[in-house]
């Protein structure tokens, strides 16, 4: 069985194109039968098995050692991040041991590092498995822009994410139980796991822009703390200290108890009811991005903390002025990890998705903000 996963339906004909086209595969290393592919995609409501009749979901929890080949769509929201790392380990476990394979997209490096993206180097150094030329690598480069990925001398070690919690401590048994039932409660966690995938690499892209890997106080608004723990949890940044303001403490609670024994971050628990006790912690960078209501917040982050700089996830409208007058305003692509800029374009392998990134500083759709005071 080979599969394909792309972003949703409309990207699917590039996507396949990606592959199949003499330009990437001169010599049909890795090149598909088209008529061989099932498509599944990230926003699929059919949480079922693969299937030529119908698009289902990507997070369909696959029997371990069960697919020949799993080709990631350039429109596959992907990012080099430890979200990424292990849903590609993930991965390694679903293919066939024997001659099974993941095949991906690849940036060079100045692309990669400016879009949040996997280049060559990136993928090596996390899957690396043999010493110098000895023994089987998880990593083979294929052709220009294309790496796979397969079962290599030494399976790679996991890195802290999110998405190992609900791997690990869910369980696919139970998922697959849930799933084949439609369950509606799995479909949203479903969701809040790909939104933490998106958002955790923004803003750690964000963080990185500003601060380097110098040592950080991060606090989060939130009604999910997943993305908070993903952040914390990062190995492209620093975070010292992390407060977690929210009023899901079952949440909260699980993710503490998970990550207690695999991270020495500093976690605090903050009701959002008493958000002025955020003052004694001095947060570097407070993120408002998952709430009902994230304009609420926003207003009493920048009375309460003038001085920190603000991730924020919505729309300005009428308030733009005011905001201008207190803080340099920067836009984030939610697309990609890069920082819009006038007069700058972003290059992407998918002229649809090239298009979206570089015209989504002008939409009037909720944007991704760095706040930073003057």
């Amino acid at each position: 069985m080979e599969l394909i996963f792309h972003k949703s339906e409309e990207y699917i004909d590039e996507d396949i194109f990606y592959y199949i086209s003499d330009q990437r595969d001169k010599h049909s290393m890795i090149k598909p039968k088209k008529e061989n592919l099932i498509s599944m995609t990230v926003d699929s409501e059919k949480l079922l098995p693969p299937s030529k009749n119908e698009i289902t979901n990507v997070f369909y929890p696959f029997k371990k050692n069960s697919i020949d080949k799993i080709y990631i769509g350039l429109s596959f929201p992907l990012f080099s991040n430890n979200w990424a790392a292990s849903y590609l380990r993930y991965l390694l476990k679903v293919i066939k041991k024997e001659n099974g394979s993941i095949i991906l997209p690849v940036y060079p490096e100045e692309q990669a590092n400016e879009k949040g993206m996997w280049s060559r180097s990136f993928l090596e150094n996390i899957f690396t498995s043999r010493t110098g030329w000895t023994g089987k690598n998880n990593v083979w480069a294929e052709n220009d822009g294309v790496m796979s990925m397969r079962i290599g001398k030494n399976f790679p070690k996991k890195p802290d994410s999110t998405l190992n919690f609900y791997l690990d401590e869910i369980g696919n048994q139970f998922y697959r139980n849930q799933l084949n039932g439609g369950n509606k409660e799995s479909k949203e966690i479903i969701k809040n796991i790909w939104l933490t995938s998106k958002y955790s690499s923004i803003v750690e892209k964000v963080i990185q822009d500003k601060f380097q890997k110098n040592n950080i106080v991060y606090a989060d608004i939130c009604d999910d703390s997943s993305l908070a723990f993903e952040v914390s949890v990062s190995d492209y940044i620093s975070v010292k200290k992390t407060i977690i303001c929210t009023d899901d403490d079952s949440l909260y609670d699980d993710l503490l108890n998970y990550f207690s024994y695999r991270s020495k971050n500093d976690f605090t628990l903050l009701s959002k009811s008493k958000l002025q006790a955020l003052d004694k912690y001095q947060p570097n960078v407070v993120s408002i991005i998952n709430n009902k209501n994230n304009d609420e917040y926003l207003e009493a982050i920048t009375k309460l903390l003038p001085k920190t700089n603000i991730i924020f996830y919505g729309t300005f409208s009428e308030n733009s002025e005011k905001f201008s007058a207190s803080y340099d305003i920067s836009i984030y692509s939610t697309i990609v990890a890069s920082k819009l800029e006038t007069g700058k374009t972003i290059n992407h392998y998918s002229d649809i998705i090239e298009e979206e990134i570089n015209l989504e500083k002008d939409n009037s759709l909720a944007k991704m903000y760095l706040l930073t005071p003057k």
